[in-house]
């Protein structure tokens, strides 16, 4: 089984943005646009030659995220699942690092729990939660305060588990 982690494409920061209520209205630039087609594309590619078996795209509903997954969605034509364990913060008594990253861990167990050894699944989140992918996958408790990972837009990273 493959899970690849993917940041959503660039967004728009609005003036609003140090506040966790509203930046989770933050959209995608239209350079964001133009990567995550990109990405897309290749995604598509792949999955025609048989290298790719993407099942679902599972997204935090952050509005930047679900953009992200519906544009790779019209090349991939799967289930989207919004899951909120995959945000970074609900609110501002939501910013606890530690706390974020067990969410996001629990969130990829449900889809170890969920899915076949040959399945492909692509999460789109935010940067702050690649270090969950890490903790789950290297077995770190996310609260031992590991160093803080922090993926670049539109950068899917490929994570194996053998089931």
């Amino acid at each position: 089984m493959r899970i690849i982690y993917m940041h959503h494409a660039e967004r728009d920061i609005g003036p609003n943005h140090y506040d966790p209520i509203l930046r989770q209205e933050e959209d995608i630039t239209e350079r964001g646009i133009k990567e995550v087609r990109v990405i897309a594309e290749q995604m598509q590619e792949r999955t025609k030659n048989n290298i790719l078996h993407i099942k679902a795209i599972v997204s935090s509903p952050y509005k930047r995220c679900m953009h992200t997954a519906s544009i790779i969605n019209e090349y991939l034509n799967v289930p989207i699942i919004e899951d909120p364990r995959f945000n970074e913060a609900d609110s501002k008594e939501d910013m606890n690092i530690g706390t974020l990253w067990q969410r996001t861990m629990d969130g990829i167990q449900d889809i170890v729990d969920k899915y076949d050894e040959n399945d492909d699944i692509l999460v789109v989140t935010s940067g702050v939660n690649l270090t969950g992918f890490i903790c789950y996958f290297y077995n770190i408790d996310p609260k031992s305060n590991p160093p803080i990972a922090q993926g670049a837009t539109c950068s899917p990273v490929n994570f194996i588990i053998n089931k």
